[in-house]
């Protein structure tokens, strides 16, 4: 499938339109690192489009848009929920996206995930992505592998499926050095220019699998460092307590479940020597992509979008556990593994 971009999908589907409503919000607070902000930043600094981003707890301004302008898309993106209360509002939402597409605006879908990472109502969540790759005019992928598994899970033609990459992120690379003196001083990391260090970066979360990268680190024979560093996802607090257990008894790792301000993103990056990722389930991963940025060795499991990263430099993927190991082991032999 040949690549293509937000702006000829919006032309192919409607001319006309001059305003594109966004859900979630894009935060132009962070514009280095928002994945939202760097898949449109293009549109934003043209004048091609009005781009109107819309929080996820306000869709009744989709409905009075599209009243006012006839001349409007939808581009709706992590279509999901994450326990029973927010469950509750997805009626709301279905009817904003359903009275949009009737009122006359036209859909854009980004699929992101198969389904949801934390695997929970998985059958309202089959039924709610069916509806609305049947309602959206186009869906979005980062790759064509994407297609290939969503469009026999969703039940729709390949033909519907448009594909534009995923956006790159900016890097400010820093010296290996500078930068641990800095996450020395201000997060009390304690690493030295001789260490090797392992970075998992992103939110805490369960199909991160975080808990077997640990493992693996503490029982290395070379002194290492895993940083897991992010805040913690919403229903994944027994994650946290465990790798706070962890990292209480082994100073192999170390915690920082916190969010990361945009300015100090550089710093984990410059320096850590592997990005590791070990995701039970994935189509596409923002985290992958900061990891190319910054030109890190990554380690990462053969699944969705990454598997298409097969040739590219210093990324290597695993197909099980007993993979991921052995990829650890043959990182850490310049540091002196046997």
């Amino acid at each position: 499938m040949e690549a293509t971009s937000l702006r000829e999908i919006y032309a192919s589907i409607d001319k006309d339109a001059n305003t594109v409503y966004v859900v979630p919000l894009i935060r132009y607070s962070h514009k280095k690192t928002d994945y939202l902000y760097l898949l449109y930043e293009d549109l934003i600094k043209s004048d091609a489009y009005e781009i109107k981003s819309v929080s996820i707890f306000n869709h009744f301004n989709l409905i009075a848009g599209i009243i006012s302008n006839k001349k409007a898309i939808l581009h709706y993106h992590w279509l999901e929920f994450q326990d029973f209360r927010s469950l509750l509002g997805m009626p709301w939402k279905l009817i904003c996206i359903y009275l949009f597409q009737k009122l006359g605006g036209s859909i854009v879908w980004t699929i992101h995930n198969e389904f949801p990472h934390d695997q929970k109502y998985l059958r309202f969540h089959s039924f709610l992505y069916k509806k609305i790759a049947h309602w959206a005019d186009v869906l979005h992928v980062h790759c064509e592998t994407a297609v290939k598994k969503m469009s026999s899970r969703l039940q729709v033609p390949t033909e519907k499926f448009k594909l534009v990459p995923h956006p790159t992120f900016p890097a400010e690379a820093i010296p290996k050095h500078t930068a641990r003196n800095y996450l020395n001083e201000t997060y009390g990391s304690q690493l030295n220019s001789e260490i090797p260090v392992f970075l998992m970066f992103g939110n805490i979360s369960r199909y991160k699998q975080i808990n077997q990268v640990a493992d693996l680190i503490i029982g290395t024979q070379v002194e290492c460092k895993l940083l897991v560093v992010g805040p913690v996802k919403k229903g994944n607090m027994s994650l946290y307590e465990e790798l706070s257990a962890k990292s209480g008894e082994k100073d192999r790792i170390q915690l920082i479940p916190n969010f990361i301000p945009e300015n100090h993103v550089p710093w984990f990056y410059s320096a850590a020597d592997i990005c590791v990722f070990n995701y039970r389930e994935i189509l596409s991963s923002g985290g992958f992509h900061m990891a190319k940025a910054y030109n890190k060795t990554i380690i990462a499991p053969n699944l969705g979008c990454l598997s298409e990263e097969k040739e590219t430099p210093n990324v290597f993927l695993f197909d099980d556990a007993e993979g991921l190991e052995n990829l650890l082991k043959e990182q850490l032999i310049p540091f002196g593994y046997e």
